[in-house]
């Protein structure tokens, strides 16, 4: 699923705005052969309204294998299928390459980068994806 990952360099933070209430988080964590406990990604999406039309909002949080912040990328959409369209293209944003992406959970995207990541970095032993 995963073609390649070209993390975007890091600029500035880019929460979400104050008014998206939050309605899942998730984090794909990673623990290396020597016992430290990574993380590899955040997922934040929420939701609000505008002009009585449904929004759905990302933030997605990339992260070296130092735990240090690589990119930030935020997407919002609307309509049918909104939540998983602004996943893959907050991802994309942040420099994700897909191969080809069926339509399918949101979870199934991460583990896929957790396994992208594991077969790029030997280091890692094992991943989860924590929400």
């Amino acid at each position: 699923m995963i073609k390649n990952y070209n993390p975007r360099p890091f600029e500035q933070p880019n929460p979400l705005p104050s008014y998206v209430a939050i309605t899942e988080r998730y984090e794909l964590l990673a623990q290396t052969k020597n016992g430290y406990v990574i993380t590899l990604a955040k997922l934040t999406i929420g939701k609000s309204t505008s002009a009585g039309n449904a929004l759905a909002h990302v933030l997605f949080e990339s992260f070296s294998d130092h735990g240090e912040r690589m990119t930030v990328a935020r997407t919002r959409m609307s309509g049918q299928g909104s939540v998983f369209a602004a996943v893959i293209n907050a991802m994309i944003e942040a420099g994700v390459e897909f191969d080809s992406v069926p339509l399918c959970h949101i979870e199934t995207l991460l583990i896929a980068l957790g396994s992208w990541l594991q077969a790029k970095n030997p280091e890692i032993e094992q991943y989860e994806l924590v929400s």
